[in-house]
């Protein structure tokens, strides 16, 4: 009888081999890196707290996923707006532009009546400064003045010639130019 087991024995052995396989399964446990590991080794039901975990590893997804969705859409948002701004500037150089333009034909007018320039070549005055428009009208009333004696009708001869010469006649024509 010394091979057979008491019922004591063998249940002894067999707490003892299940013993091992539970140190076998807690160090193969230790060996795969499981992030649950510790908290389902004190669980009463460790796969009802695994379903808990991937459930919460879920929705902390899809957290993610619409957090990362919303900060998308803020930026449209901000790049929308930013767009919007920079309209807004263009508008505001285009009509400062225009403002100076409009400033720059009236200081002409200005000083076109100011040096008795006519006003048909008020824009032709040039400058950016008052000073600039009137030195500018002077040299043109020179040149309007220079060009009215000067100035040439079409039907014989200098505007500021005589009319008593005989305009058809090529001697009286050629007698004028070498007065001149």
């Amino acid at each position: 009888m010394a091979d057979e087991k008491t019922p004591e024995q063998e249940a002894a052995e067999k707490a003892a081999a299940e013993k091992t396989a539970s140190e076998k399964a807690a160090a193969e446990a230790a060996a795969t890196p499981d992030p649950d590991a510790e908290l389902l080794a004190g669980a009463e039901k460790p796969d009802a707290v695994r379903n808990a975990l991937n459930a919460e590893r879920k929705a902390a997804k899809e957290a993610r996923e619409k957090a990362e969705a919303a900060e998308k859409k803020v930026r449209e948002f901000e790049d929308r707006d930013k767009s919007e701004q920079e309209k807004a500037e263009q508008r505001a150089s285009e009509a400062e532009t225009a403002k100076e333009k409009a400033e720059q034909r009236l200081l002409r007018y200005e000083v076109a009546g100011a040096k008795k320039v006519p006003l048909s070549l008020a824009e032709r005055l040039r400058g950016t400064t008052k000073e600039e428009m009137e030195a500018d009208a002077d040299e043109l009333l020179k040149l309007v003045k220079e060009g009215d004696a000067t100035t040439t009708d079409f039907e014989g001869g200098a505007a500021g010639r005589s009319s008593s010469a005989d305009a058809s006649s090529p001697d009286a024509m050629i007698r004028d130019m070498r007065r001149k």
